[in-house]
């Protein structure tokens, strides 16, 4: 027992402390922590010095522990206590006095995880020969197999005897073996909850007979247990939990307990528990986590926006800036070609002596002097639109050649954005991102306590307020269809959501089909996976706690993940969730060209029709309240009025100036 220990923890209780004579410090072979046990001293909880004693002496390594205590209950006490809140070394050696009430139905978790352990049984016999009364005594060590399997009563097995100072069966060197090492084809219970990629489905057809192949992916654990059973020589007991699909891990009733898969390990009802357990500190205090195999995205599944772009066709070639510039540009323009009317007119064209010549140099001007017309025909050029006649003035027309010029370079540039645009699909409005996301008005929600905890126990402003809007949902599918219906955001892991968004393309496909023509089938959004991750989670295979499997286990598992078993098992099950979203992919998106991306032309007309009935409607205002209240309006004479109107507007300058002369 001590031949490879680093130190020793001693407890001792009054009857055998005068009968062992205790002197372990005279002989000063390993360091060691003594306590000194009261025969009425109870462990529930025990002493606070007792409890210091004990995680002070696991954080220095010790690993042995001889407890000659006399009072099994205490001992029972003790070992429960220091068990379920780890302050003793369960994988270490211990010596302790047989006694019945250790070996209670109630005790089988203890001794499935302290397996190196070793009791004292003392036998006595009388023998009278001769009126003379001789006492035989020796002890026997006793130990328990692993895994313990009792209804009723917790059996021992025989390992050695001592008697008068030496051990009879010189053939046992070490009675602390590792038992973990010799299962020899064990039946090991493993708890199961069905959680992609940890567990698939599939793998129910496997867990009887769990050495057959199958060409349907199992599950990344599910493989990995079936390499452990290998290699540790155990024979695996799958089996499933009542009503695991609603309670999934498992919520805490009111008194305290857990039901689901955590409800299975805090009652040590099995030695391994699958169900893509998260590295946390909740999972820690109630099971024995592996080395991680994986890291997983934690994020949400959400719906697209069912907000259509398609008005937005004519704009959507030039961005923002763009048609800013653009816009600047062509009132420019249209300013320059109406200071250029207006200065050729007003500078030029009163010095021109010849009338036949002013005539002929006024063809064309008249198409900029007005502001309105400026711009008009400033912004038809833009389009490529001739002018009905191309003024006179070479300085105007040079302005002219070089705005067509841009014109072209502008319009080939529009028309090509345009092409590619009607060419892609339209482009989908996702949430991305947290921060989109709490902006956002759905709710969200998961199926576990722990992923609210995660949210709620954030710094950052955007979890806080998604925790807020947490919701609980047990059924997977409800929560789904709530997504597609564009008011709720899943949360979970990437493949998980990924599988569950392609089993709804699936389900809305088959919807499709089935229905007739008279029916009205209303298309749900589509969903969508978040690209951003909340937290990369690390994944591990749970065990039974304070497990003396997991040395072994971890060591396993690491050469798993060293030799990529892991990615090709995680392929192997997103293999069909990949393909079905493949095979479903929307004709829509495959098109050049359809009627839905030309809405934007009708939004234009629409909006042309609209301007041109405003415009109608002013000029109407304008004629009934301006122009037929003016004194020199005659609805008789309506050619002297407009051109009365029209000289006094043109010659007004002109009258004014041969006054003056």
């Amino acid at each position: 027992m001590t031949q490879k220990s680093k130190c020793i923890v001693f407890m001792i209780d009054p009857y055998y402390r005068k009968l062992i004579r205790y002197n372990w410090a005279q002989l000063r072979v390993l360091p060691y922590y003594s306590i000194y046990v009261k025969e009425s001293e109870e462990f529930t909880p025990p002493r606070r010095r007792v409890e210091d004693i004990l995680s002070e002496s696991k954080n220095d390594g010790c690993d042995a522990y001889v407890l000659l205590i006399t009072n099994g209950l205490q001992v029972s006490q003790l070992l429960e206590y220091a068990e379920r809140n780890r302050i003793i070394n369960t994988r270490g050696n211990f010596l302790m006095i047989h006694d019945t009430l250790l070996f209670d139905v109630g005790m089988k978790y203890i001794w499935n995880r302290i397996t190196k352990v070793m009791f004292i049984h003392r036998f006595t016999v009388l023998t009278r020969r001769s009126n003379k009364t001789t006492m035989k005594e020796w002890f026997n060590l006793e130990t328990v197999s692993y895994p313990v399997r009792a209804n009723n009563f917790v059996k021992t097995r025989y390992v050695n005897t001592w008697h008068k100072g030496r051990m009879l069966n010189k053939d046992v060197d070490n009675p602390f073996t590792n038992k973990t090492l010799r299962l020899e084809r064990r039946s090991l219970r493993v708890a199961i909850f069905e959680h992609i990629p940890a567990v698939t489905r599939y793998s129910r057809q496997l867990q009887k007979h769990y050495r057959d192949y199958s060409e349907k992916a199992s599950g990344v654990e599910f493989e990995i247990m079936r390499v452990l059973s290998d290699k540790m020589h155990f024979k695996p007991n799958f089996y499933t939990p009542v009503d695991i699909e609603i309670e999934k891990w498992g919520t805490k009733d009111d008194n305290g307990s857990y039901n689901g898969l955590l409800g299975e390990a805090e009652r040590g009802n099995a030695e391994f528990f699958l169900g893509d357990l998260h590295y946390t500190l909740r999972h820690f205090e109630l099971l024995e986590l592996s080395y991680p195999y994986n890291t997983e995205c934690l994020t949400f599944l959400t719906p697209e926006s069912l907000t259509d772009n398609s008005w937005k066709l004519l704009i959507s070639p030039f961005r923002l800036y763009a048609w800013i510039a653009v816009i600047l540009i062509l009132l420019l323009g249209a300013c320059a070609f109406h200071f250029f009317a207006l200065f050729y007119q007003n500078q030029i064209m009163p010095y021109v002596r010849n009338t036949n010549a002013e005539g002929i140099q006024m063809r064309g001007l008249t198409l900029f002097t007005d502001m309105q017309n400026s711009m008009l025909y400033t912004y038809s050029m833009l389009l490529q639109v001739s002018l009905p006649r191309l003024p006179r003035p070479w300085a105007l027309r040079v302005f002219i050649g070089w705005w067509l010029l841009y014109a072209i370079l502008v319009t080939v540039a529009y028309r090509a954005s345009m092409t590619a645009t009607l060419a892609n699909p339209v482009a989908k409005i996702t949430i991305d991102t947290l921060q989109q996301l709490a902006k956002s008005r759905i709710s969200v929600g998961g199926w576990s306590e722990e992923q609210r905890d995660l949210f709620g126990a954030s710094l950052d402003p955007d979890l806080i307020e998604i925790a807020t809007r947490f919701e609980l949902t047990l059924k997977e599918d409800d929560a789904v269809a709530r997504v597609a219906n564009g008011t709720f955001g899943y949360y979970d892991n990437i493949q998980t959501l990924q599988e569950a968004r392609a089993k709804r393309q699936l389900l809305e496909e088959m919807r499709k089909k089935k229905s007739t023509r008279e029916e009205k089938v209303i298309d749900d959004r589509n969903l969508h996976v978040m690209s951003e991750c909340v937290i990369y989670m690390p994944i591990s295979i749970g065990m039974d706690r304070n497990s003396p499997l997991k040395p072994q286990v971890d060591e396993i598992v690491r050469r798993v993940v060293e030799a990529g078993f892991v990615e090709k098992w995680l392929s192997d099950v997103t293999e069909w969730s990949k393909i079905t979203e493949l095979k479903d992919e929307s004709p829509a998106a495959k098109a050049t060209v359809n009627l839905h991306k030309l809405h934007g032309a009708l939004v234009a007309l629409g909006i042309g029709y609209f301007l041109g009935f405003l415009a109608l409607i002013i000029e109407k205002i304008q004629w009934k309240y301006f122009v037929m209240k003016d004194p020199a309006f005659d609805k008789y004479q309506m050619d002297v009025f407009y051109s009365m109107s029209r000289s006094n507007f043109i010659n007004k300058g002109g009258i004014a100036s041969c006054r003056k002369s």
